[in-house]
Parts: structure tokens; sequence; C-alpha cells
């Protein structure tokens, strides 16, 4: 779920909500300024239908054999493609299926279309009112707008429907860097390194910014 180096710059991971059993997007971690977590991938295009009048049926059959064939080789060298077409896929089998309106959000947020992730992400969120994942989503496209207060209530909300020391780690971010709020940062922090679920490389973050405190 891709890490870059550790340079100068703290990070921000794209973590899988996964590792908990009610969150279970996939999600990947990167590393930034100031860690919030999320994952992200991006969109691909859909096929469009032909235009103009209808070809005859051999000539049809040569255009869907090369249309096939350059959408074969383009989902080969391009898997986000594939990606997308699968979920678009899954969408038209349940238009409210929360995990394709989440990934679909995700691809969006990558590809910085905001306005879009939000609508798949208040859309999860009606599908599935008590998931965790829609506002914990929608926390970290508030984080990205700069809309840090909203973002703090998102992932506030998220965690009052289900523990997450990944949402907890981000809302200490929201709260020490950009809400000026030590106190309440710290505790986050500690109440994260109390999860049995916190792993790997998250506890180590969740460390390094206690230390700092």
């Amino acid at each position: 779920m891709n890490k870059p180096g550790l340079p100068a710059r703290i990070m921000l991971i794209m973590l899988s909500l996964g590792i908990i059993a009610v969150l279970g997007a996939s999600l990947k971690y990167r590393l930034e300024d100031h860690p919030i977590v999320m994952h992200i991938a991006p969109q691909a295009m859909r096929p469009a239908p032909a235009a103009g009048s209808a070809p005859d049926a051999g000539r049809e059959g040569d255009m869907s054999k090369q249309g096939l064939d350059a959408m074969a080789e383009a989902m080969q060298n391009d898997p986000e493609q594939a990606a997308m077409i699968d979920l678009m896929q899954k969408m038209q089998a349940n238009p409210n299926d929360p995990d394709a309106l989440l990934d679909l959000a995700d691809m969006f947020m990558r590809r910085g279309d905001l306005e879009r992730a939000e609508n798949f992400i208040n859309r999860a969120a009606v599908a599935v009112p008590s998931d965790a994942r829609p506002p914990f989503y929608l926390g970290v496209l508030k984080e990205r707008q700069g809309k840090y207060a909203e973002a703090a209530e998102s992932l506030e909300r998220s965690l009052s429907m289900q523990d997450n020391p990944a949402a907890r780690f981000s809302l200490a971010v929201l709260r020490i860097y950009h809400l000026n709020d030590k106190t309440a940062g710290r505790a986050q922090l500690e109440a994260a390194l109390k999860s049995p679920d916190l792993t790997g490389d998250l506890k180590k973050l969740v460390e390094t910014e206690l230390a700092k405190l």
C-alpha cells in the first residue's frame, strides 16, 4: 500500500484502513510535510460511444476488435486505468457500493479533483451512515483544502464510530501543526499508541511525534 524516502520533510502516510476490520478500504502511504493519513489513486477515462452512422457488420467487427485491442494495451500499460474501469463496472452493478464510491473518491483526490472526490465521499456517507470511512476520507479532503477545523471535526466523527489509530494520528497532526492545540494532539497520539491495531510505520510516526512534544 510506496514509500518514498525520508528527506528533511516529515511524512504523509497513505495507510490502509483495512488493518481495522470495519475500515476495509485499500490504502497506501506516502510521506510529505506534516503527516495525515490517506490513500488516493488516479482517474482513468471511460471509452466514448462511436458517433455517426452505423458501419456494416464486418467493419463493425474490425472496429470492435481494434477498440478492444487498444483498451487491452492501455490497461496493460496503465494499471490505474484498469482499476477505474473495474470500479465503473462495480458502480453499474451497484451505484451505492461504498467501497467503489470511496475508491473513486480516492482516485479523484490524487488527481486534485477535490470537488468530485467530495461528491463520492458524500454518496458513500449516505449509502452507509454508520461506516467510519466516509468521515475519515472527508477529514483528509478538508485538510487538503486547508479547512483544518472542519477536517478535525470529520476525523472526530469517524473516531466516534470506530476507533482507528490512523485517524487519531491524523487528528493529532491537525491539532498540533494547524490548530495550535498540542495538548489535544498529544492526547490523540497517546491514545493511538495504546491501540492494538497500531503497527509498523505508523507506530514509528506516532512515537516520533510524541518525542517532539
